[in-house]
Protein backbone atom coordinates (compact mmCIF):
# COMPACT_ATOMS: atom_id res chain seq x y z
CA UNK A 1 0.00 0.00 0.00
CA UNK A 2 1.36 3.41 -0.99
CA UNK A 3 2.01 6.13 1.59
CA UNK A 4 -0.09 9.30 1.45
CA UNK A 5 0.62 12.65 3.02
CA UNK A 6 -1.64 13.54 5.97
CA UNK A 7 -2.01 16.90 7.70
CA UNK A 8 -2.21 16.67 11.49
CA UNK A 9 -3.42 19.54 13.67
CA UNK A 10 -2.45 19.37 17.35
CA UNK A 11 -4.05 21.65 19.96
CA UNK A 12 -2.52 22.53 23.35
CA UNK A 13 -5.02 21.71 26.10
CA UNK A 14 -3.94 24.66 28.25
CA UNK A 15 -3.12 27.49 25.85
CA UNK A 16 -5.41 26.50 22.94
CA UNK A 17 -2.46 27.05 20.55
CA UNK A 18 -2.46 24.91 17.41
CA UNK A 19 0.45 23.33 15.55
CA UNK A 20 0.26 21.67 12.16
CA UNK A 21 2.49 18.77 11.12
CA UNK A 22 2.61 16.17 8.36
CA UNK A 23 2.92 12.40 8.48
CA UNK A 24 3.30 9.81 5.74
CA UNK A 25 1.10 6.75 6.09
CA UNK A 26 -1.00 4.48 3.87
CA UNK A 27 -4.22 4.76 5.96
CA UNK A 28 -5.92 7.13 8.38
CA UNK A 29 -5.46 4.61 11.19
CA UNK A 30 -1.72 4.43 10.58
CA UNK A 31 -1.51 8.23 10.30
CA UNK A 32 -3.27 8.52 13.68
CA UNK A 33 -0.87 6.01 15.24
CA UNK A 34 2.13 7.91 13.87
CA UNK A 35 0.74 11.28 15.01
CA UNK A 36 0.30 9.94 18.56
CA UNK A 37 3.78 8.42 18.54
CA UNK A 38 5.29 11.71 17.31
CA UNK A 39 3.58 13.60 20.13
CA UNK A 40 4.91 11.13 22.72
CA UNK A 41 8.45 11.18 21.33
CA UNK A 42 8.49 14.98 21.44
CA UNK A 43 7.16 15.10 25.00
CA UNK A 44 3.93 16.82 24.08
CA UNK A 45 1.71 15.56 26.91
CA UNK A 46 -0.51 18.64 26.87
CA UNK A 47 -1.24 18.42 23.15
CA UNK A 48 -4.13 16.49 21.66
CA UNK A 49 -4.82 15.61 18.04
CA UNK A 50 -7.55 17.90 16.78
CA UNK A 51 -7.78 16.62 13.21
CA UNK A 52 -6.09 14.45 10.63
CA UNK A 53 -6.98 14.80 6.98
CA UNK A 54 -5.40 13.97 3.63
CA UNK A 55 -3.01 16.70 2.48
CA UNK A 56 -5.13 17.32 -0.64
CA UNK A 57 -8.12 18.06 1.61
CA UNK A 58 -6.05 20.63 3.51
CA UNK A 59 -5.05 22.33 0.26
CA UNK A 60 -8.70 22.43 -0.86
CA UNK A 61 -9.69 23.96 2.52
CA UNK A 62 -7.07 26.71 2.08
CA UNK A 63 -8.27 27.45 -1.45
CA UNK A 64 -11.90 27.65 -0.30
CA UNK A 65 -10.97 29.92 2.63
CA UNK A 66 -9.16 32.32 0.29
CA UNK A 67 -12.12 32.31 -2.10
CA UNK A 68 -14.54 33.07 0.77
CA UNK A 69 -12.65 36.30 1.53
CA UNK A 70 -13.46 37.56 -1.97
CA UNK A 71 -17.02 36.25 -2.10
CA UNK A 72 -18.77 39.29 -0.58
CA UNK A 73 -19.75 41.85 -3.18
CA UNK A 74 -19.06 39.68 -6.21
CA UNK A 75 -20.97 37.51 -8.64
CA UNK A 76 -19.58 33.99 -8.32
CA UNK A 77 -20.66 30.46 -9.04
CA UNK A 78 -21.28 28.12 -6.12
CA UNK A 79 -17.85 26.83 -5.05
CA UNK A 80 -19.31 23.40 -4.25
CA UNK A 81 -21.27 22.57 -7.45
CA UNK A 82 -19.90 25.22 -9.83
CA UNK A 83 -23.36 26.37 -10.98
CA UNK A 84 -24.37 30.04 -11.22
CA UNK A 85 -27.08 29.45 -8.61
CA UNK A 86 -25.95 31.93 -5.94
CA UNK A 87 -28.14 34.83 -4.79
CA UNK A 88 -26.16 37.79 -6.13
CA UNK A 89 -27.94 40.55 -4.20
CA UNK A 90 -26.29 39.53 -0.93
CA UNK A 91 -23.95 36.60 -0.40
CA UNK A 92 -25.45 36.03 3.07
CA UNK A 93 -28.78 35.06 1.50
CA UNK A 94 -27.12 31.83 0.41
CA UNK A 95 -26.43 28.77 2.54
CA UNK A 96 -23.37 28.75 4.81
CA UNK A 97 -21.46 25.53 4.21
CA UNK A 98 -21.17 22.99 7.02
CA UNK A 99 -17.72 21.97 5.74
CA UNK A 100 -15.91 25.30 5.35
CA UNK A 101 -16.63 28.94 6.19
CA UNK A 102 -17.93 29.86 2.74
CA UNK A 103 -21.34 30.47 1.20
CA UNK A 104 -22.77 27.90 -1.20
CA UNK A 105 -26.03 27.73 -3.17
CA UNK A 106 -29.18 26.65 -1.37
CA UNK A 107 -29.32 23.31 -3.21
CA UNK A 108 -25.79 22.46 -2.01
CA UNK A 109 -26.71 23.58 1.50
CA UNK A 110 -29.61 21.13 1.49
CA UNK A 111 -27.37 18.41 0.09
CA UNK A 112 -24.81 18.95 2.89
CA UNK A 113 -27.57 18.61 5.49
CA UNK A 114 -28.72 15.35 3.90
CA UNK A 115 -25.12 14.08 3.74
CA UNK A 116 -24.75 14.76 7.47
CA UNK A 117 -27.98 12.91 8.17
CA UNK A 118 -26.83 9.90 6.12
CA UNK A 119 -23.20 10.08 7.33
CA UNK A 120 -21.75 10.31 3.82
CA UNK A 121 -19.88 13.62 3.35
CA UNK A 122 -18.53 14.89 0.04
CA UNK A 123 -14.81 15.65 0.54
CA UNK A 124 -13.64 19.19 -0.17
CA UNK A 125 -11.38 17.90 -2.96
CA UNK A 126 -14.55 16.92 -4.87
CA UNK A 127 -15.90 20.50 -4.86
CA UNK A 128 -15.93 22.36 -8.18
CA UNK A 129 -13.50 24.98 -6.84
CA UNK A 130 -10.94 22.28 -5.96
CA UNK A 131 -11.32 20.56 -9.33
CA UNK A 132 -10.59 23.70 -11.38
CA UNK A 133 -8.91 26.23 -9.04
CA UNK A 134 -7.56 28.37 -11.90
CA UNK A 135 -11.13 29.36 -12.88
CA UNK A 136 -11.88 30.69 -9.39
CA UNK A 137 -9.09 33.22 -9.00
CA UNK A 138 -10.55 36.52 -7.83
CA UNK A 139 -8.83 39.41 -9.62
Amino acid sequence: MENKSWTVVYRNRWTNQTVTAAVLAPTLEEATRQARANAEVNGCKNWRIESIEPHEETLARILITEFAKEQEGGHFACPRCGKMAMDTESVTRNALSRRATVYICDACGTEEALEDMLGNRMPLVAWAIAQTPELWRCE
